[in-house]
């Protein structure tokens, strides 16, 4: 296979579909390859499913304030964490089917799946043959990287690509790196009854600049669960958990 094109989109994440939207504005010659699980990071494994995990452990921790409003027994409800993760998951399929039936299923022979290699400015290497393009997007994304170091704790490391598929909670996790991601779900977790302690090298968190918000987080962070800031985190044989 040969092809020649005006436009190849290398990544049919949710960068790949946005910068789709706007090249179909002024051609219709153009490929989108990608070699990956389709369905975008943002629906399987990203703010979608999280924001399903976070308001499931922000209802569950109303349950504290429910006196308040003159509803008793809220202390007696308790979370069922396989049905929880359960439904995450059955949100998080929904989202999936969604993007995969509409902008991707309308790509037709527009998609090559396979992962794509540069040979030469504007040449690039497919599974059975070559896309020529005159201009090339790279919307290729990230993943989670999980040092050589630790790859030996197997199951025990979970990341974020992980994380929704698990069937139930363990009692206790430790969150390493709170950027927004780590706060989120380390805030959601401790919520939904993991003993959570959050770690980062840094002293700030989420990314903050400003001194005086930076402390204002990380006191409001702390009445949620234990950080230990400015750390660097090690991994070793016989830890509790």
């Amino acid at each position: 296979m040969e092809r020649h094109v005006d436009v190849a989109i290398i990544g049919a994440g949710t960068a790949g579909l946005f910068a789709l939207r706007q090249v179909k504005r002024f051609t219709d010659s153009y490929v989108v390859i990608d070699g990956g699980t389709l369905g975008t990071t943002c629906a399987r494994v990203g703010c979608m499913p999280s924001k399903v995990m976070i308001q499931t452990a922000e209802d569950y921790h109303h349950r504290h304030d429910l006196a308040l409003t003159g509803i008793d027994g809220g202390e007696r409800l308790a979370l069922q964490a396989p049905k929880a993760m359960e439904y995450v998951r059955r949100m998080r399929d929904s989202f999936v089917e969604h993007v995969m039936g509409g902008p991707v299923s309308k790509l037709g022979d527009k998609l090559v799946r396979s992962h794509a290699r540069f040979r030469a400015p504007g040449v690039i290497e497919v599974a059975g043959g070559t896309v020529h393009a005159k201009r090339v997007i790279v919307a290729t994304g990230s993943k989670p990287v999980v040092p050589q170091a630790w790859q030996q704790f197997g199951d025990r490391v979970i990341t974020t690509d992980r994380i929704f598929e698990q069937e139930s909670l363990p009692n206790s996790m430790a969150v390493l790196g709170l950027g927004v991601i780590g706060l989120e779900l380390g805030q959601a977790l401790a919520r939904l009854g993991v003993e959570v302690t959050g770690v980062d090298m840094l002293e700030r968190v989420g990314g903050l600049a400003d001194d005086t918000v930076n402390e204002t987080a990380v006191q409001a962070m702390r009445q949620e669960f234990p950080l230990w800031l400015g750390e660097k985190a090690e991994l070793a044989e016989g830890m509790d958990g």
